[in-house]
């Protein structure tokens, strides 16, 4: 098993990441703590800071906004965790500062914090484990507290984390509850590694291990008749979206709601690298591999149907009704990278890098104020304004949303990245993703840089194994060191030495499994694992209209590139409307003509408004 490098010690010096995370830090996070605040004209009100006040007994009001709306200030003090660990910022600390402090006088003298069933429903604590999000939203205070401890920001907020977790522990052993939203169980193991505090890790291991078996505690719950529904759709949900329809070990199909279903599987993977238990690992491997492949778009999304945010079966992967909820991506993410860590496999990081690249970086725009939660991978405007069927698709970026989970989990998600490049373990030393940065402890130095596609590695420390990952869809070459399958090593022996390396990738047109029915007869470009797509804008409308031959050359276009990458042309054809007459059928063949196809990455699509957009286009079957 591998241990990661931590955040604290990498600094990424890779220009186009610093640009993303220096939006985060000067635009996006006081963006958000002003919406957190509602002193933003025309978005949705938040309520989240005004719920907390009040639950601390500093205003008087009812709470407001969403069940789970505590979880947006918990991400939002994480995400300030790690952009100050990259650049110490004291008016982000001050606020931070404040935001705990906040949560510390809203923190009931037994632990217990929630701000909805405190102002609402506080004789109704933990008697709706499918809807209530109570163990959800202290799941996202926990990881904060220990992000902002180890950032150097004060135990404050760790304190009430500990107290909480105390709470929990007291309060749950003795039962076999289990929250319908995973996330308490990974927090809890993620402050065991800081703490040590074992009751902690005891109390992860028993929420996983109870779910699914024995009494069915979500039909107790649905039978009785003093259940108060949160939401009435809610009635009709089954065990499996809640992955509570087997016990974990015996689950081998990625089930239910996506973004639970994640963060699920992460704490699995995590318990799994801690107790060694080969059951639970096999049982990730065989959710792992399903989501690869049978349940995951292209991007790196997952979550086909809107309705429940869902998986929904095999090969089911609709390019304009699906859901893909940019924080099941993050959930992927965090899923792929623990598989990566329990297993010593660092294939499983194309997952990682999947996800990140296309689906996480399209979920923000440009401008750090604007943010997609539905990522579709084809849009129609008028169809979504006239066709109740996508509702939940919005052709352009919102300001923000009522549901706003999406945001704050992009931001604490790009300036945490310097967690997830390195790894190691006795002897070994693992290079997980390709992204210039610089570590510097314990005896070890890493530096690794890159013009381009030629990079450097500088290792300074004893003698050890130097395994470098080799993403999908790339072309590697070295001078020196051995390639197996999808890893490069070099053998150190120790002092200082530059090990250089081409990682090119390639430019290639991908075509689906026959059986994911929407993408029959089309094809995808792709530059390694970064996903292209065709706009209106390049392309004009109708965009279904538009194909391209099997082996047709991709020229990259001079001095053009958005999002940090090259935008692509080709000769394609687009089917003549003319051949119908004006008749909504016919059997007449088409005609097709010659036409330039502009293809620019998925990530940045829609920063330059409204229109079309495609990322499947049809494989030209003409002569």
């Amino acid at each position: 098993m591998l241990t990661l490098l931590p955040f604290t010690k990498v600094r990424i010096t890779d220009p186009t990441w610093l640009e993303r995370i220096n939006l985060v830090r000067t635009v996006v996070l006081p963006y958000q703590w002003e919406i957190l605040n509602d002193r933003v004209e025309g978005a949705e009100k938040s309520h989240c800071i005004r719920n907390f006040k009040a639950a601390a007994g500093d205003i008087t009001a009812k709470h407001g906004g969403m069940v789970f709306q505590d979880s947006d200030l918990y991400k939002w003090i994480e995400a300030v965790a790690y952009t100050l660990a990259i650049q110490w910022d004291e008016k982000l600390a001050a606020l931070a500062d404040e935001a705990a402090a906040l949560i510390a006088r809203a923190q009931q003298e037994d632990g217990y914090l929630n701000t909805y069933y405190t102002l609402m429903k506080p004789q109704e604590r933990y008697t709706n484990m499918m809807e209530g999000h109570e163990l959800y939203c202290a799941g996202h205070m926990i990881e904060a507290a220990v992000a902002y401890a180890q950032a150097g920001g004060g135990e404050k907020l760790l304190d009430s984390a500990i107290k909480l977790a105390r709470h929990l522990y007291d309060y749950f052993m003795p039962l076999r509850q289990y929250p319908g939203h995973p996330e308490i169980e990974l927090a809890l193991i993620r402050l065991y590694e800081h703490t040590g505090g074992e009751f902690c890790l005891t109390l992860a291991q028993h929420f996983i291990d109870v779910r699914g078996s024995g009494v069915n505690l979500l039909d107790l719950e649905r039978n009785d008749p003093r259940h108060a529904w949160i939401w009435e759709d809610m009635k009709c949900f089954d065990d499996q979206y809640f992955q509570a329809h087997k016990p974990v070990r015996e689950q081998d199909s990625a089930e239910g709601h996506a973004v639970r279903a994640m963060y699920l599987y992460s704490a699995m993977s995590d318990a799994a690298r801690h107790s060694g238990e080969e059951a639970l690992c096999d049982a990730c491997r065989a959710l792992a591999e399903n989501v690869r492949t049978r349940r995951m778009y292209v991007t790196g999304g997952i979550g086909s149907a809107s309705f429940g945010e869902r998986f929904t079966t095999d090969w089911d992967l609709p390019n304009d009704s699906m859901y893909c909820e940019t924080c099941a991506s993050i959930g992927l993410m965090l899923f792929s990278r623990r598989m990566a860590l329990l297993t010593g496999e660092l294939s499983y990081y194309d997952l990682w890098e999947r996800a990140l690249k296309n689906t996480v970086l399209a979920g923000m725009g440009n401008d750090g104020k604007h943010f997609f939660y539905v990522n579709p991978l084809s849009v129609r405007p008028e169809a979504i304004r006239a066709n109740m069927t996508y509702a939940h698709v919005k052709p352009v970026r919102q300001s923000w949303f009522g549901v706003a989970c999406c945001p704050p989990n992009i931001a604490r998600t790009l300036p945490s990245l310097s967690g997830s490049l390195y790894a190691r373990r006795e002897g070994e030393v693992c290079v997980l993703a390709h992204i210039a940065s610089v570590y510097e402890d314990e005896g070890l130095s890493l530096h690794l840089e890159n013009q381009g596609e030629d990079y450097q590695l500088s290792l300074k420390g004893g003698p050890m194994n130097l395994r470098l990952r080799i993403p999908e869809g790339h072309v590697f070459s070295a001078d020196s060191g051995e390639t197996k399958g999808q890893e490069h090593i070099f053998r150190h022996s120790g002092g200082s030495a530059d090990y250089t390396y081409k990682l090119i990738p390639r430019l290639r047109l991908i075509r689906a499994h026959p059986r994911v029915i929407a993408n029959a007869g089309k094809a995808c470009l792709m530059r390694g694992l970064e996903v292209y797509c065709l706009e209106e804008k390049d392309n004009g409308p109708w965009l279904s209209g538009l194909s391209l031959k099997a082996d047709a050359r991709f020229i990259p276009v001079p001095g053009r590139t958005m999002s940090g990458l090259p935008v692509f042309e080709t000769t394609g054809f687009r089917m003549a409307e003319s051949s119908w007459d004006g008749e909504l059928y016919s059997e007449k063949m088409p005609a097709y003509l010659p036409c330039k196809l502009t293809f620019i990455p998925y990530r940045a699509w829609e920063n330059r408004g409204e229109g079309e957009m495609t990322v499947w286009i049809n494989l030209y079957s003409g002569t």
